[in-house]
């Protein structure tokens, strides 16, 4: 109702340092406080209030020593630092498409990320055409700068509530990373197939191989050791995507070989990188298979992929087995004229 104050944590505070003598075992008495609070008023304006002001007075007899320096108690100002997230390379990601030739399985898979809250400036990797394995390869750069408390271990974020706000609101979050693996699809919304969230203070260190790279790391997050990129600073290795199914058990969708690397405001700028594969510091083009191109644009090579791809061993022993046979015949075709050489003593 208007007229009325709204309780806020500062009063609640004050209640309770007001009570403190109060409180069994650890209670005692405080050095009382005095707060004024005193209207904002403009000459202009007459009687309309332009806010309120709210001091913290300290009063000390006179005959008693002058006291200390004033504390600064003002908001701790949050540091300016850049994420770097280098996406290298996707391995055993689910397979959504069924090849209109083949029939085989396969996806267009490309990579999203963003720290929470900052959704809005979300940034994708380029997309791996038609991946045959789950496998991608990427090469390619994020970096997302943000401003961050150590002390409060939150990242700040200051934006408007809506376009009707006039002025920013504040809002401290957790550091949180989100990488989410995708389905490109050309007619239709991309599919999602699984994402993985790391929050930067506490996260599992990433499996050196895919191979170690299991859902594990996901449902014994608890038990494993975790590290802190404020304090390793760079990290490389490989992490599981995971998604629910129809059952609300969690699978493995995929896995994903990412380096983090964070910098702050000033070192960001001393050696600054570009996005994706831009300069400066540009990274290396990936070594795509021939089955990253679409099938128009070069069908033989796919199906040239497809079938060593499947049937590699059977064409190998296939081949080998031929070799064997071949000899075989040879030996057989030339061992009558051997024989009848030696009996006529030629």
């Amino acid at each position: 109702p208007a007229g009325l104050k709204r309780q806020t944590d500062e009063h609640l505070a004050l209640t309770v340092l007001n009570h403190w003598d109060e409180i069994p075992r650890v209670g005692c008495k405080l050095v009382p406080e005095h707060v004024e609070t005193r209207p904002l008023l403009n000459p202009d304006k007459p009687g309309i209030e332009q806010g309120r002001i709210e001091m913290w007075v300290d009063m000390f007899p006179m005959d008693t020593p002058a006291p200390g320096p004033a504390i600064d108690i003002s908001p701790r100002k949050p540091k300016r630092y850049e994420l770097r997230v280098i996406i290298w390379n996707t391995d055993e990601v689910i397979l959504e498409d069924d090849d209109y030739f083949t029939g085989e399985k396969s996806s267009d898979i490309f990579v999203r990320g963003w720290l929470k809250g900052q959704q809005e400036d979300k940034q994708d990797t380029d997309v791996h055409y038609h991946s045959l394995t789950g496998e991608g390869n990427f090469n390619w750069r994020f970096v997302f700068p943000f401003d961050y408390l150590m002390a409060e271990e939150k990242i700040v974020i200051s934006k408007k509530e809506s376009m009707f706000s006039w002025d920013e609101t504040e809002y401290k979050i957790p550091p949180r990373l989100t990488m989410q693996v995708w389905d490109a699809d050309h007619f239709s919304a991309d599919d999602f197939l699984g994402a993985i969230e790391l929050d930067l203070n506490r996260f599992p260190r990433g499996a050196k191989t895919a191979k170690q790279c299991s859902l594990d790391m996901i449902r014994n997050e608890q038990e494993l050791p975790t590290i802190s990129i404020f304090k390793q600073k760079r990290v490389k290795g490989w992490w599981p995507f995971v998604a629910r199914d129809e059952n609300d058990e969690m699978e493995l969708t995929g896995k994903v070989e990412a380096e983090l690397h964070l910098l702050t405001a000033e070192e960001a700028e001393k050696s600054p990188v570009g996005l994706g594969r831009n300069e400066p510091d540009p990274l290396e083009k990936p070594n795509r298979p021939d089955t990253s191109l679409m099938w128009f644009l070069g069908p033989l090579k796919s199906i040239r992929y497809f079938i060593w791809h499947n049937y590699r061993w059977l064409i190998l022993k296939a081949l080998g087995l031929l070799l064997l046979l071949l000899m075989l015949g040879l030996f057989l075709y030339s061992i009558p004229g051997y024989l009848v050489k030696k009996i006529l003593g030629a």
